[in-house]
């Protein structure tokens, strides 16, 4: 979600109330680049190029960006002095030579700065003034280089007009407070209070006002504090994003999920009737978010002189690299022609193909996630896995690579598929030593979330927690088995079986090593071993 900062040169609460600081998979370069890949610009490449974030809080989204890519730079500014000084410790302790954090305001950044390939503001905008509102824009026309992306999420209109509404309530009810721990307990108080009290029966409002009420009740006290009760929260709707950054040599590129800028969901009626009342793509977007009640974008700029294509063909794949969580219906997977296999993604989108060519394109992906698969080594799977299973396919031919490139553009553009254009460092097949990265040893030590490779914030057991720091490419597994048994036998880990407790001597070779390969294995998956 949010990540909002503190950017000007007024007070800032984020230094008594510091938000906690994630990494943004939407906001990462290579997500970026993949997008203005598709749309025919040439992005400078992620794992060489210059990065400025805009209210980059405790360094939590460009710490690990700059932790992954060393060839590349990275600079970050935060007004909240106790974010400066968090992100720069985690610069020290990790010894980072490629990033730099200041603390400086949106206003200060000028041309003396340079050029930056890659732009990232999240959080920011809608809770800023106008001023500094319209500063965001000015860099980007400024600081960004020929080819270069920024990114840039705010609120949004319809859907935050509800929101809008409780925050107004939680205002009013906070109003007279000043501590920011009492205005949090009271606006919870405040939100209970509206939950007992709205009939939700034959009720429109109470309907609405419920669902809300259970997203904002969910939220963590520094989520609440900051995205409901700061003084600036302003949404708006797409169309005034657009006029406003119209007033600079900038354009819009598209949005960071890209599937939300399709109008396939629609029925096959809604789709011509945009087609006739919005005929251009900054309407056609602002009628979707009427649709479907939108209140969050992650928007994507460039220049204005830059030539998009907008219309998107199967060779626009060329150059990039794909991979799928995924699973099948039934397994193992039929390869034959013309029998139909269901796969469905984490992200619960379901593709239905009887062709083989994607069926063993989505059963290739499958086994190698989470790695991305280049498509001249995706065909090479193809080939040697139909040939095993010996369907009628002659992948060679250039209509086939052609329609498995199409299948795989479409089932990109429904969240089935994702392209990128670089492949992180991270081991899929778990090695004879394995290795934690040293970034997520860090965090995981000061019981935070993990950073994985991909970008990502993982949460990992305690088991996990307990071998991280023996994970540094120097023990097998036996050795991690029998490190297990000490943690167990020094009342440093606790293992239990129906909920009773087990001690070392209960637990065989067999079993300690299964407890291993389970880390390995979770660990492999998420992309955190290097």
């Amino acid at each position: 979600m949010d990540q909002p900062s503190c950017t000007t040169d007024k007070g800032c609460s984020y230094d008594e109330v510091p938000y906690e600081s994630q990494p943004f998979s939407q906001s990462h370069p290579d997500r970026m680049a993949t997008i203005a890949r598709l749309f025919g610009m040439s992005p400078p490449a992620v794992d060489h190029c210059r990065v400025l974030e805009l209210g980059c809080a405790g360094g939590g989204n460009l710490t690990p960006m700059a932790f992954q890519l060393p060839r590349s730079e990275f600079v970050g500014i935060d007004y909240a002095q106790r974010h400066v000084q968090t992100a720069q410790e985690i610069i020290r302790d990790l010894d980072l030579k490629n990033i730099r954090v200041e603390h400086a305001s949106i206003l200060d950044v000028n041309a003396s700065w340079g050029s930056f390939d890659y732009i990232i503001c999240h959080g920011v905008y809608s809770w800023v003034p106008e001023d500094v509102q319209d500063k965001i824009f000015s860099i980007c026309a400024e600081n960004l280089s020929a080819q270069g992306i920024a990114y840039v999420s705010y609120n949004t209109y319809p859907g935050w007009h509800m929101r809008e509404m409780i925050r107004r309530m939680m205002i009013y009810h906070t109003g007279r407070l000043t501590d920011p721990a009492r205005k949090i307990q009271q606006a919870r108080a405040m939100i209970d209070f509206l939950a007992r009290s709205v009939p939700t029966r034959d009720n429109a409002y109470g309907m609405l006002l419920k669902s809300e009420l259970e997203i904002i009740k969910k939220s963590r006290d520094y989520y609440l504090f900051h995205d409901h009760l700061e003084e600036h929260n302003t949404p708006l709707y797409f169309s005034q994003f657009a006029d406003r950054m119209a007033r600079y040599p900038l354009q819009y590129l598209g949005e960071a999920d890209f599937h939300t800028m399709l109008s396939s969901g629609f029925s096959e009626e809604v789709r011509e009737t945009l087609k006739r009342i919005a005929p251009d793509i900054i309407r056609a977007e602002q009628y979707m978010d009427f649709l479907r009640n939108r209140y969050f974008r992650q928007t994507l700029i460039c220049g204005k002189d830059i030539s998009l294509k907008r219309n998107l063909t199967p060779a626009a794949l060329d150059g990039l690299l794909v991979a799928a969580h995924i699973k099948p219906e039934h397994e193992p997977v039929d390869l034959s022609s013309g029998v139909k296999v269901t796969f469905q993604s984490t992200r619960k989108s379901t593709l239905q193909t009887s062709r083989p060519l994607t069926k063993a394109a989505m059963v290739v992906m499958k086994e190698h996630w989470p790695r991305a698969l280049g498509l001249e080594d995706l065909f090479r799977k193809i080939r040697k896995k139909l040939s095993i299973h010996q369907a009628e396919s002659d992948i060679n031919t250039e209509e086939n690579r052609k329609l498995l490139k199409k299948d795989l553009l479409q089932a990109y553009t429904i969240n089935m598929v994702e392209l990128h254009t670089y492949q992180p460092a991270f081991q899929r097949i778990i090695p004879e030593k394995p290795k934690l990265s040293p970034l997520a040893v860090y965090q995981i030590a000061r019981n935070r979330p993990a950073t994985s490779q991909r970008h990502e914030s993982v949460r990992v057991d305690q088991l996990a927690q307990r071998l991280a720091p023996y994970l540094d490419g120097s023990r097998n597994r036996s050795e991690l088995s029998w490190i297990i048994r000490e943690l167990i036998e020094q009342g440093r880990l606790v293992v239990k079986k129906d909920a009773t407790p087990l001690t070392a001597a209960d637990l065989t070779e067999e079993i300690l090593d299964g407890m291993v390969d389970r880390v390995l294995h979770n660990l492999a998956g998420s992309a955190l071993l290097v």
